[in-house]
C-alpha cells in the first residue's frame, strides 16, 4: 500500500501568490478595490447616532403621549445593539495587533469574540427583562434591530457618497 502524503497537506498551509495593484485592476474594478468602511469603529458611530436621533423621536413621542418608560426601552435597545459590537470590536482587534498573528489564531480569535458578543447579548437581554418590568417590548427590540441594520446600511451610505 503507498504511504498516505495527506497528513503532511494538513499541516502545511498553501501559499498565496500576492497580487499587485495592476494584477488586481485587472481582475477586479476601483470600486471593488476599494473598502467601503475604513474601521468597525464607523458601524459603532453610526449605531450611536442612530441610537441617539432615535432616542430623540422617543423623547418627543413619550411628551406628546405620556408613554412611560418608553425613552428606557429605546436607550436598553440601543446599548444591546452597540455595548456587544464594541467588545467584539476591541476582542479581534487586539489579536490584529499581536507580532504572532496566523489565519488559524486571528479566525479562533474572530470566534472567541463572537461567543463573546452573543453571550453578552444574551446576558443584557436577561439583565433588562429582570430590572425594567415597564419595558416596551417593540421599542426596546425594533432599537436593536435597527442598530443591527447599521451593519448594512454604512454599506449604502458609503456607496452612495461615491
Amino acid at each position: 500500500m503507498n504511504k498516505d502524503t495527506s497528513v503532511d497537506d494538513e499541516h502545511s498551509e498553501p501559499e498565496y501568490k500576492r497580487l499587485s495593484r495592476v494584477e488586481a485592476l485587472e481582475i477586479f474594478s476601483e470600486k471593488e478595490l476599494t473598502p467601503r468602511v475604513n474601521s468597525p469603529w464607523e458601524i459603532v458611530k453610526l449605531q450611536c447616532v442612530l441610537t441617539f436621533a432615535i432616542t430623540i423621536i422617543a423623547i418627543l413621542w413619550s411628551f406628546y403621549f405620556y408613554t412611560k418608560g418608553l425613552v428606557l426601552s429605546v436607550v436598553l435597545g440601543g446599548a444591546l445593539g452597540v455595548i456587544p459590537s464594541s467588545v467584539f470590536i476591541i476582542r479581534v482587534s487586539g489579536v490584529k495587533k499581536s507580532n504572532l498573528v496566523s489565519a488559524k489564531r486571528f479566525i479562533s480569535s474572530w470566534v472567541y469574540a463572537e461567543v463573546i458578543k452573543i453571550t453578552l447579548t444574551l446576558t443584557i437581554i436577561i439583565f433588562v427583562i429582570r430590572l425594567f418590568p415597564n419595558l416596551h417590548w417593540l421599542s426596546f427590540l425594533g432599537m436593536y434591530l435597527i442598530t443591527l441594520q447599521s451593519y448594512w446600511l454604512i454599506g449604502f451610505i458609503k456607496i452612495k457618497n461615491k
